[in-house]
């Protein structure tokens, strides 16, 4: 039998293997759900100094961008320095400087007083005890007479056995996360190769940044249509502008935050400035729920050791809340995402639910460029359908001339 090829059919043929052969794949890995884990972790583990090096590279591609900007206006004794290459090269030079002195600053300065801190909180909680069954003791005593149905020795003894027993707890779980923290510290250093290395992944992608940007979207233009490659290259476009503005804002919000948190708690002799700040700033890069989180967190601590201080502290936190929300996140961020409030609670609860913590900080931006791709697809569908009304009623009123 003599076989005709088509070129029609053979495409299809081609396709359907490919479709077939997908459908394997997709069976082998589900079928061996405990394997494909296995690979995917071994996949992971072998990429994570390029994962690394790609995101290092690309949260700190703005401050480059900066420096470059810096070094091109500098001049030194009439001497300007034009090569770009050396230009970026010095950029990405003082960049890492930068980088290493704000991780030196954390090591020298900001971990020994957290430690401090938390060292302080535990050993006085056996002080907190005391005192807060004094205080009970002598509230009951006080008001006996109007609480006749309440034993008062028997109350007192019951507080007297639970509080410490509870307090206790706490000073059980709190060397817990402490060795939490040491386990993950540990685990760091097994990986600082892998840092190591994604450092110097970040270097060559940011030297080569433009011609790798421009080797991609050649790609993309050969691989598809025209209309098909416009769409993914504005798309990615999109998104970068999204997340790119979303973390650097909400960065420097939060530093400024956290800043401002520091010197006010401090100024007012608030327990433990550096630690509630530092929680303060970090929490704020979640938006809507983050101030909420990093609030209460401080208010807290700030209660165990002072009432009357955590009620300062709750008013401070209210002043900052109002003043990032009203001018400074606003002047900072602008519209960065495009999402309404509805949006952005439904993003981060989806995030934080699937994805936990790190869900919760990029479920914002990511959601806004799924927003943006449909909103995108949505008016393209719509133009096309007025577009196509309007010819047929031009049609209608030609058919209706006389």
């Amino acid at each position: 039998m003599k076989i005709r090829w088509n070129k029609q059919y053979t495409t299809i043929s081609v396709y359907a293997l490919l479709v077939i052969f997908a459908g394997l794949i997709f069976y082998k890995f589900i079928g061996n759900w405990e394997e494909t884990k296995k690979f995917l972790r071994t996949l992971l583990q072998t990429l994570s100094p390029f994962i690394l090096g790609f995101l290092i590279a690309y949260f700190i591609d703005p401050l480059v961008v900066w420096y470059e900007k810096c070094v091109t206006k500098m001049r030194i004794r009439k001497f300007q320095i034009k090569h770009p290459k050396i230009k970026r090269s010095l950029a990405i030079l003082l960049t890492y400087i930068t980088v290493l002195g704000f991780i030196i600053m954390i090591l020298a300065f900001v971990i020994p007083e957290l430690a401090k801190s938390i060292a302080d909180l535990v050993n006085g909680l056996p002080d907190l005890t005391t005192d807060i069954v004094n205080t009970l003791t002598a509230f009951i005593e006080d008001k006996s007479s109007q609480f006749d149905f309440i034993d008062p020795d028997k109350l007192e003894a019951t507080i007297t056995e639970y509080i410490p027993t509870t307090i206790d707890s706490v000073r059980e779980f709190v060397p817990s996360i402490m060795n939490s923290v040491f386990d993950m510290t540990k685990n760091f250093t097994f990986g600082i190769f892998n840092v190591i290395l994604g450092f110097i992944i970040a270097i060559y992608l940011l030297v080569s940044k433009e011609k790798s940007i421009a080797g991609f979207e050649k790609g993309i233009i050969a691989l598809f249509h025209e209309k098909t490659s416009s769409n993914i290259l504005f798309i990615l476009k999109d998104s970068h502008r999204i997340f790119s503005s979303f973390f650097v804002g909400k960065l420097i919000d939060s530093l400024i935050i956290g800043a401002l948190c520091f010197v006010i708690t401090a100024i007012a002799r608030i327990p433990n400035p550096l630690l509630i700040s530092v929680f303060v700033g970090v929490t704020n890069m979640i938006p809507y729920f983050g101030p909420f989180i990093g609030g209460f967190f401080g208010i807290v601590l700030v209660f165990i050791q002072s009432p009357i201080q955590a009620l300062w502290f709750a008013l401070i936190i209210l002043g900052l809340q109002q003043f990032d929300g009203n001018i400074l996140g606003p002047k900072i961020l602008g519209d960065s995402t495009g999402l309404s409030p509805f949006w952005v609670i439904f993003s981060i609860l989806i995030g934080g639910k699937f994805f936990g913590i790190f869900g919760m900080f990029l479920g914002v931006p990511f959601f806004a460029v799924i927003k943006n791709i449909i909103d995108r697809h949505i008016e393209s569908k719509y133009k096309k359908r007025m577009e196509d009304k309007r010819q047929q009623e031009l049609l209608d009123e030609s058919a209706n001339l006389p």
